[in-house]
């Protein structure tokens, strides 16, 4: 029985969110490369004594690895994260969660924020699977995934650093100050 709820909850929930965003190796360089794009413009700033802005966009399959990367940093008991920036100004996505023993599809919805010279997710909603869990599974995947989703590292020595979000991009701009 338990084997055909949980497949009945992997189906429903697959054929929910879709097929999702794929990253490769590819997509988490080129997500790194514009991360690290903030620490040159920042040693930039300290050498030329100039101010110097930045302004990265990352596509979905980007956000995608900067999050995978930052869940394993973090060990969140998550992976397998897609994440899609919508034109509403948010960020949807799925993940698998690993809880008891169990692998269970989650999808989630956040709004990118900046908070401690870092641009995380901060989840606003998740649901895991397509039908109810018990409670304290339920809430024990969504506890997990509450905290704030870090995306790259640190930002340090910019102000007025920004995010915005557009159909399939989220766009991160700041002013490194020397």
């Amino acid at each position: 029985m338990l084997l055909v709820v949980g497949a009945y909850v992997a189906w429903g929930f697959w054929h929910q969110v879709g097929s999702g965003v794929t990253t490769s190796s590819a997509s988490a360089a080129s997500a790194q490369e514009k991360a690290d794009a903030f620490a040159r413009a920042a040693a930039e700033a300290q050498q030329t004594g100039r101010a110097v802005r930045v302004v990265e966009t990352f596509d979905d399959a980007e956000l995608s690895a900067l999050a995978n990367e930052a869940a394993s940093a973090q060990a969140l008991p998550v992976d397998h994260i897609s994440l899609h920036a919508t034109g509403q100004g948010t960020v949807q996505g799925r993940a698998q969660a690993h809880v008891a023993g169990q692998t269970l599809p989650v999808s989630l919805e956040g709004v990118p924020v900046v908070s401690d010279n870092r641009v995380a997710l901060h989840v606003t909603s998740t649901q895991v699977g397509a039908i109810p869990l018990p409670g304290p599974l339920s809430d024990q995947v969504t506890q997990s995934l509450r905290q704030p989703l870090e995306l790259g590292q640190s930002i340090t020595g910019f102000q007025n650093l920004q995010v915005t979000v557009s159909d399939g991009r989220l766009t991160v701009s700041g002013v490194a100050e020397p």
